[in-house]
């Protein structure tokens, strides 16, 4: 997965994602949070951290993304309307037989290549329902970009709703409010002491925290990686 989270910078970002088939189950996440899970499953009680960015599990009419903040994880389940348009046009991506299709999705025009050779209806994402396994898509921005790299069979089983702490279900606009009262105050919880956080110095000393300054930069940082998949979607910060 390559994408831009700033999109008025050129830097890109690359992540090694995971989409995990199971009957007409999937799940979409970071290799390495795929990697944390499995040693969890283990039995492993140890603190580890891993990347919960972009995580999606879809059934056959509910897609449920998850949105980790602090120490809640906050979780949308909504059913997924795809209007794809099936072009005429094909090629090998591959090794495979590939055909086009287009989609205009909550503020992106999407280019999709997708194999009937791999007969599973998914793809990276929220993206599903085409004919055959979708092995690349990006949009007209170039924002975002999916690519295919390996298929692989699992023996073991695989838990999809492993996701602690368990998930608050939430509304878009409870989740809307939710991500503006985190930028108006981001330190709220380290300023209350519910949540401990030491600071140090480059020298390792003992600092107190500039919560002001702290808050103002995270602002900013929000500000500037506001470009996500559904770009209708972008939250619209004061």
């Amino acid at each position: 997965m390559k994408f831009k989270e700033d999109s008025t910078n050129s830097e890109i970002t690359y992540k090694k994602m995971v989409l995990l088939i199971k009957g007409q189950e999937s799940k979409f996440l970071s290799e390495k949070q795929y990697e944390v899970d499995s040693i969890k499953s283990s039995g492993f009680k140890g603190f580890i951290v891993g990347d919960n960015t972009f995580m999606v599990i879809k059934s056959p009419q509910i897609t449920s993304k998850f949105y980790f903040q602090l120490r809640d994880v906050y979780k949308i389940s909504e059913p997924i309307q795809l209007d794809w348009k099936i072009e005429n046009e094909t090629i090998k991506k591959n090794g495979y037989n590939c055909q086009k299709a287009t989609l205009n999705y909550k503020g992106r025009i999407w280019e999709a290549w997708f194999t009937k050779d791999i007969p599973f209806q998914e793809g990276p994402y929220i993206f599903k329902g085409l004919p055959g396994l979708i092995i690349y898509m990006i949009d007209k921005t170039k924002s975002y970009e999916f690519s295919f790299n390996e298929l692989r069979k699992k023996s073991d089983l695989v838990d999809f709703e492993n996701i602690k702490p368990k998930p608050l279900e939430v509304s878009k606009g409870e989740l809307k409010k939710i991500l503006l009262a985190y930028y108006n105050d981001p330190y709220r919880e380290m300023k209350t002491g519910n949540v401990k956080a030491k600071f140090k110095d480059e020298n390792g000393k003992d600092i107190e925290p500039d919560f002001r300054k702290m808050t103002k930069e995270m602002q900013e940082y929000l500000k500037q990686k506001n470009n996500p998949v559904e770009l209708s979607e972008a939250i619209v910060y004061p």
